[in-house]
């Protein structure tokens, strides 16, 4: 169940994020969908006005790459770079898997440094 839970948070997460596809929001996610950020509402249609948001902004299409995906049970994060108005950021989004869908969600984003206090890799 563990790695049908990874591809699902994964192809979901290319489709909703990558692809910005609105379409794909009802197919991954829960009619219930619990929003832990606090700028999102909860539910499907919240996700669909960050969509939105996103597209209004000129955020582009764009083929995510997994730095690092963890899942235990029903549980998984992913750690991934995007692009988001002309800015590079860093991504660490949990999601909780119920019934085939998304059903819950927590992040932490941060916009990439210009200059950092050492040389290790972000990711």
């Amino acid at each position: 169940m563990t790695e049908a839970n990874k591809q699902l948070v994964m192809t979901a997460y290319q489709r909703i994020f990558g692809d910005l596809d609105v379409s794909a929001v009802d197919q991954y996610m829960s009619q219930d969908f619990i929003q832990h950020n606090p700028t999102t509402p909860d539910g499907p249609e919240g996700v669909k006005q960050l969509l939105q948001m996103l597209i209004s902004q000129g955020v582009s299409k764009q083929k995510l790459e997994y730095k690092h995906v963890l899942a235990h049970g029903d549980i998984v994060m992913l750690h991934t770079p995007y692009e988001m108005a002309g800015k590079a950021w860093r991504f660490l989004d949990i999601y909780r898997v119920e019934n085939g869908k998304l059903a819950e969600h927590w992040d932490a984003m941060m916009q990439m440094p210009d200059t950092r206090a050492h040389n290790n890799p972000l990711f």
